[in-house]
């Protein structure tokens, strides 16, 4: 008779403890925080750059 070959089952991962899931959720919270930060730098220098083009168009008028 031949050995059979052990599978190694995973635990499906929402049943992890918490201790497993808490710095990729870390991770996420500082993504997260990053991005919304890129984005408002991003809206100030397009608002910074709509008041310069304004202030252009006025003096021109």
């Amino acid at each position: 008779m031949a050995a059979r070959k052990r599978i190694l089952k995973k635990r499906p991962e929402f049943r992890l403890p918490k201790e497993h899931a808490e710095p990729e959720e870390q991770d996420l919270k500082k993504v997260k925080a990053k991005a919304l930060e890129d984005l408002t730098e991003t809206q100030k220098e397009k608002n910074e750059w709509l008041d310069k083009e304004l202030e252009k168009n006025l003096k021109q008028a």
